[in-house]
């Protein structure tokens, strides 16, 4: 290293929690709001780097930990600080350091692209795409404390798609199944078929369907020309099972498919055709294109999958679209269920369907001091009243969250 080298200074970790316009259903539990934490790299001459990464389980302490290791480092030198903190070994024990590792790498991307004068796609090997086709991600929804907003049979999804469609502009449609009985749900997706019979729609029970009742739906959902059903069973065994008895049906994951671990298993059992990337579930943003380069080589499809991001790891969601040729599918996105956001000038927009990728250096996105401030209170909130993390349904008396659950 360089005497001269820029050098990180200090790491400043903030959790913060922004609510969504109404509950959000899926399989296991519900989501009042997305909790995220929110990271702060300086350099010792002043620039600053933008991360983010989801605050569940132990990621907050984790990253406080790593931060002895980082301080004094070389925002440059990721690679090595990565075999450093965030190895696989480190990794495949303890699954927070990949999503830690992810914050800590965006933000030293951001400084690099700073320090240079160019977007974090041009770190990447150079944009190929200027804007990001999203998927509208459809919820049943609880009502909002008063406000409205629930969503709990077919018509009631169909309108709630017609509205995000008129507004957004969006063209792929991605229903989250697995909350309400199967063949309730295939209601849900006739009726959108019926409404946007030129759209592309994709069904993620999240895993609560077994063999059989995924099995024995896709004969019925064969006539509906599904885009994908993602992660229908838990397992990769048994998306092969499903697979394998359903040619015509094209199956994706990221739940039994998670890290690029799974990726040999997976192809060799011909598990899946197409595998939704994360860059904070694979360590970062050069991982992920490193794993996008691996599916490209073995002709398995390219997705890109959402945990619920804010504003800073949406874009760097974006550079990464920008960059994957073998990407062949609208990307996931909660975004457009943020009641707001922590960066500058507002919510970055969605216009016919699709995000630009910003073309500012680094990231292209700055920190609202105030707004993050506001969300960083309403986390305290959250965890004062053991809510950042509801797992089962508060509002089912019953409810256990079984996979299958049916």
């Amino acid at each position: 290293m360089k005497d001269n080298a820029t050098k990180i200074g200090s790491i400043r970790v903030t959790p913060a929690s922004i609510p969504v316009h109404a509950p959000l259903r899926y399989s296991t539990g519900v989501d009042t709001a997305i909790h995220r934490l929110v990271i702060e790299i300086e350099t010792e001459d002043g620039i600053i780097g933008l991360g983010e990464c989801n605050a569940g389980g132990s990621r907050e302490a984790c990253l406080k930990e790593l931060i002895p290791l980082v301080v004094g480092t070389d925002p440059f030198n990721t690679e090595r600080l990565r075999w450093q903190v965030g190895n696989p070994v480190e990794a495949k024990l303890f699954g927070s350091v990949n999503h830690a590792f992810a914050a800590i790498e965006m933000a030293c991307m951001d400084i690099q692209g700073k320090i240079i004068g160019r977007p974090i796609y041009d770190l990447l090997g150079g944009q190929i795409r200027k804007d990001i086709p999203l998927a509208a991600y459809l919820f049943y929804r609880y009502s909002s404390k008063g406000k409205g907003g629930e969503i709990s049979n077919a018509k009631d999804m169909a309108a709630y798609a017609m509205k995000e469609v008129n507004s957004h502009g969006f063209q792929t449609l991605k229903f989250k199944a697995g909350v309400l009985t199967p063949y309730e749900e295939l209601d849900t997706i006739r009726e959108l078929r019926n409404q946007f019979p030129n759209a592309k729609i994709r069904v993620d029970p999240n895993g609560a369907w077994s063999v059989g009742t995924t099995l024995s739906l896709a004969m019925k959902m064969r006539e509906l020309d599904l885009e994908y059903l993602e992660d229908p069973v838990w397992g990769i065994r048994g998306m092969a099972r499903v697979n394998s008895k359903c040619p015509w049906l094209p199956l994706a994951s990221n739940m039994s498919v998670v890290t690029p671990d799974d990726f040999a298993s997976a192809i060799e059992l011909k598990a899946v055709d197409a595998i939704l990337v994360d860059l904070h579930f694979y360590g970062g943003l050069r991982q992920a294109r490193h794993a996008a380069a691996t599916l490209e080589t073995f002709q398995v499809d390219v997705s890109m999958h959402s945990q619920g991001e804010f504003g800073i790891s949406m874009a760097a969601q974006l550079h990464l679209a920008s960059v994957i040729p073998n990407l062949s599918y609208a990307a996931d996105a909660h975004y457009h269920h943020l009641v707001d956001d922590i960066i500058d000038n507002g919510m970055l927009n969605i216009k016919e369907g699709a995000m630009a990728v910003p073309d500012k250096p680094g990231l292209g996105v700055s920190l609202d001091q105030d707004k993050l401030k506001e969300f960083s209170q309403l986390a305290k909130k959250y965890r004062d009243a053991k809510e950042t993390s509801i797992t089962g349904d508060p509002l089912l008396s019953q409810h256990v969250p079984l996979l299958p659950r049916w």
